[in-house]
């Protein structure tokens, strides 16, 4: 393999990795689109189950969530696999029904104090019919919990 093929094997794992967490802040449910047909997300196989997990979750989540990734360090197996963990840093505040605007007027979604929770995340892609995707999502483990988040577990 050349050094320009693995450059382009971890740009695309990147990008695959930062497209997950964006629409895991919304549309949670389409995040399944970007999973291998037989894809794994913690206990759930296959990308209709996985497309179940997360509709349920965005059924009940009314929150402004927001997910900034770091310390992403991508291994590239080969020209079909491909390795990743990152740190999550999850943002969530309840969603504000007052006009809540920054100094610039600009409408603010709510208000937060601290981040919810750091988690290091474990990934796996594999290269299917000319597409990135992700194979295997392990539970996210972690690293630092609010109190208020420790005590709903």
């Amino acid at each position: 393999m050349t050094a320009a093929n693995e450059f382009e094997i971890r740009y695309r794992c990147e990008r695959l990795i930062y497209r997950f967490l964006r629409v895991l802040e919304g549309e949670q449910a389409q995040t399944a689109d970007l999973f291998t047909e037989d894809g794994q997300a913690f206990k759930h196989v296959g990308r209709e189950s996985i497309r179940e997990h997360f509709a349920g979750i965005e059924a009940v989540d009314d929150n402004v969530n927001v997910n900034l990734c770091s310390n992403l360090l991508i291994d590239v197996d080969d020209e079909d696999h491909a390795k990743a963990t990152n740190y999550v840093t999850h943002y969530v505040a309840a969603r504000e029904s007052q006009d809540l605007t920054d100094p610039e007027g600009t409408r603010v979604g709510g208000e937060l104090d601290t981040p919810r929770s750091i988690t290091r995340w474990s990934w796996e892609f594999r290269h299917v019919d000319g597409e990135w995707l992700i194979s295997k999502l392990q539970w996210p483990e972690p690293v630092l919990l609010r109190k208020d988040v420790i005590d709903d577990l």
